[in-house]
């Protein structure tokens, strides 16, 4: 019978496995925690799932027989893994261990949008069909939303900007027979840097992304403090203080009670204003308004390093107080202002640690490895279900 207790002992065990990339028996046991039996028995498992390989290894040093050990599978299994935004969706197939075997973009119109879940569907099967020849046993499909899911976790409700009402898990679901991982794409990139990338071994650090919306998650002694069932903190309404000439020219058009919120003043939409009220251009795209603020301000330009000064000022405040209250050694942040990072980031980290309440303490910010439209960012949450046992409990059945 495979209990709870069984599928989660499997998820650590390969977790493990892939973290040392060739481990013996021994090891595992000494690690985990586990009986040698146990251990014996729990990788039997893996083995016949094809999750996992011996492999034998042998060093010049040491005569005799070689040693035998325990590697990820790298010859059977796959994902496919989707991330989704408003204009684009990129179909990644991935191995286990996360590397892309193949990918391709597809467009998305926003006339497209209401029949989205439709529309995956049938790239989704397009791709499978020009890649048949690379694909040879997919077990899992993970979507991972560059936007916002419903309260059920089932469907989306926001897409970049636009509002929408999407239900995707049960199409999907009845579409292909595999099971369906949905994902918000800041939960995807907060796994991916902690367990893999630029905070793998940080304890306390505060993940924040800034874009069209604010997505703040936190973590202390390794563990998330929304648990599992929420991996994103709403900070859109923390009231900042009017102390800047810039914040008039944002909020010249909002109502009073919205006139200090953060997110009218950080986000995209807010610095588009300022783009378009200090540096005139011709762009339609507003994607391209940041890219040129980034770029004028490299260049020298005092009016575009004062927006992004304002930017990181705002910003700044915010994480102030949160550093103050959890005790962060590190923010991880993620941003399109990342463009002019040397301004950016220097700025914010000098007005944090210049306003910092605790004594002697001390912030580092840090830019995750993991960039937009990320592969591994993409497969992450096919990595998670994997280590917590769901995956290889779908297996087993």
């Amino acid at each position: 019978m495979n209990s709870p207790q069984k599928l989660q002992h499997l998820g650590t065990i390969y977790r493990l496995i892939e973290q040392f990339d060739l481990i013996s028996r021994i090891d595992l046991s000494k690690i985990s925690g586990l009986a040698p039996a146990s251990i014996t028995n729990f990788t039997r498992d893996l083995i016949d799932l094809k999750l996992v390989i011996e492999r034998t290894t042998q060093t010049p040093i040491v005569r005799g027989r070689p040693a035998v050990g325990l590697a990820i599978s790298p010859f059977h299994w796959q994902s496919l893994c989707v991330v989704l935004s408003e204009r684009e969706m990129t179909i990644f197939l991935c191995e286990l261990n996360g590397k892309t075997v193949k990918s391709k973009a597809y467009p998305i119109l926003p006339k497209q949008h209401p029949q989205l879940a439709n529309l995956l569907i049938d790239n989704i099967r397009a791709f499978q069909e020009e890649f048949q020849h690379k694909i040879i046993q997919t077990f899992a499909l993970s979507v991972a939303i560059e936007g916002q899911l419903n309260r059920q976790q089932t469907g989306i409700e926001r897409l970049g900007q636009s509002v929408l009402d999407i239900e995707l898990q049960e199409t999907l679901s009845s579409a292909f027979n595999l099971p369906i991982i949905l994902s918000e794409y800041f939960a995807a990139w907060v796994f991916a840097e902690s367990s893999l990338g630029a905070a793998i071994s940080s304890d306390n650090v505060i993940f924040l992304q800034v874009d069209d919306v604010i997505n703040m998650s936190v973590s202390i002694k390794g563990k998330m403090i929304q648990g599992s069932k929420q991996q994103r903190m709403n900070i859109d309404r923390v009231c900042l203080p009017m102390l800047n000439p810039l914040a008039e020219i944002i909020s010249q058009d909002l109502l009073p009670e919205d006139a200090q919120q953060l997110q009218h003043h950080v986000t995209y939409s807010a610095i588009y204003k300022l783009v378009n009220h200090l540096l005139p251009n011709e762009l339609e795209d507003n994607d391209q308004k940041i890219q040129y603020l980034c770029e004028l301000a490299n260049e020298g330009n005092q009016q575009a390093i004062a927006i992004l000064h304002y930017v990181a000022d705002g910003i700044s405040y915010v994480l102030m107080n949160l550093v103050n209250i959890f005790s962060s050694d590190k923010i991880m942040i993620n941003s399109s202002y990342l463009g002019a990072n040397a301004i950016f980031v220097e700025h914010l980290k000098q007005k944090l640690n210049e306003n910092l309440l605790l004594d002697q303490h001390q912030v580092d910010i840090i830019t995750g490895h993991y960039a937009q439209n990320n592969a591994v960012v993409a497969s992450a949450m096919v990595k998670k279900y994997l280590y917590n046992g769901d995956l290889i409990g779908s297996l087993l059945k």
